[in-house]
C-alpha cells in the first residue's frame, strides 16, 4: 500500500518535470524571415509597422523576398428601406504581393471585407468604427499573407 502511494507521487513529480521542461516546445514562432521586404507607394506607414510582427528582414539566408506593391481599402454603401438610405457599409481591403526567390516567383492578390451598420445619428462614431475596422483588416491581411508564404514554402 505504501509503495503504491510513493509510486503515485513519484509519477506525478516526474510528469511535472517533463511538462515543465517541454513547455518551450509548445510555443510556435510566427515570425517569417525574408531576404528583403519592399513596400509600394500606396502602402501606409501603419501597415509597414504592423508587418514587423509577422515578417522580419534577414539577408543572410536564401529565403524569399517580399514586395507588397499595393494596399487599398474601399468603402461601399448598401441602401435599403422605404427612403433608400444607406443601411450598411462594407469595407473591402485588397493587397497585391509578390514572393520571389532565385528559382521562382509568386504573384497574388488577397481580398478581405467587413461590414458595419450606418450610424446616421452619430457620424463621428461611424468614422471611428470605419478606422478601427480598417486597422483590423490590415492584421487579417497580414495573417493571410503569412499563410500564403507557408503554402509556397510547403
Amino acid at each position: 500500500m505504501e509503495q503504491n502511494k510513493s509510486n503515485k507521487y513519484f509519477i506525478i513529480l516526474i510528469s511535472f518535470f517533463v511538462l515543465s521542461s517541454c513547455q518551450f516546445d509548445w510555443v510556435e514562432e510566427r515570425r517569417i524571415y525574408l531576404n528583403k521586404i519592399e513596400f509600394g507607394l500606396s502602402v501606409k506607414e501603419s501597415f509597414k509597422q504592423k508587418s514587423i510582427k509577422y515578417f522580419a528582414q534577414d539577408s543572410s539566408n536564401n529565403n524569399y523576398s517580399l514586395k507588397i506593391s499595393n494596399l487599398q481599402f474601399k468603402k461601399k454603401n448598401f441602401y435599403g428601406g422605404s427612403a433608400a438610405r444607406a443601411k450598411q457599409i462594407e469595407i473591402i481591403g485588397k493587397l497585391e504581393y509578390n514572393f520571389t526567390n532565385i528559382s521562382s516567383s509568386k504573384n497574388g492578390t488577397l481580398q478581405i471585407s467587413a461590414w458595419i451598420p450606418v450610424n446616421e445619428n452619430n457620424p463621428q462614431a461611424e468614422m471611428n468604427a470605419q478606422r478601427k475596422i480598417t486597422e483590423e483588416l490590415e492584421f487579417l491581411l497580414l495573417e493571410d499573407l503569412a499563410q500564403e508564404y507557408w503554402l509556397i514554402e510547403s
